[in-house]
């Protein structure tokens, strides 16, 4: 059974991995757009929308993979999916999350950083983009099987790195 066969559940596979390339690429038109505006910290920001690029062709990748098998001797290893709790919580949280209007904040990055009207803002903005994300990703994790978690729990480390380092320069 794959988790987009628990069709009594809002966020499918399929429908958080688009949502995640969304992110991705909202967060990579984010720092491209800062680093026009601030051209003293172009690099940075060229550097942190490139990270979100290449999280953006992951979670395309993904979403092409439709069902992974490894051959082991003739047999097919089953993918590991959460519980049935686990995927009601993170159908549940993530209800939440849009009804809030984070995940929608995180789809408009362009715009959010022509917005900022200093640099200071624009560092702040970053750093809630970048802890929106992680507790979007943490709670896609809980209705992901076991590869797909892997793969998110990557890109969430190099997530946390972009906020260290963006925090850094905000202190």
């Amino acid at each position: 059974m794959s988790s987009d066969d628990l069709s009594s559940y809002r966020y499918t596979r399929t429908v958080l991995l688009e949502m995640a390339v969304a992110v991705e690429e909202s967060a990579r038109d984010f720092y491209t757009t800062l680093g026009h505006r601030f051209s003293e910290h172009k690099a940075l920001f060229d550097y942190l929308a490139e990270d979100e690029e290449n999280h953006a062709k992951t979670y395309t990748r993904l979403l092409k993979k439709v069902e992974e098998t490894y051959p082991t001797g003739g047999k097919r290893v089953e993918e590991i999916y959460p519980t049935e709790e686990e995927r009601k919580q993170a159908d549940h949280n993530i209800q939440i999350l849009e009804s809030l209007g984070l995940i929608g904040n995180l789809r408009e990055g362009a715009s959010r950083a022509k917005e900022v009207s200093d640099f200071k803002l624009a560092l702040e903005a970053a750093v809630q983009l970048e802890k929106d994300t992680l507790l979007f990703y943490q709670n896609m994790t809980m209705a992901l099987g076991r590869t797909d978690r892997q793969e998110v729990y990557k890109i969430m480390n190099v997530e946390l790195n972009h906020l260290y380092r963006v925090q850094r320069i905000n202190l």
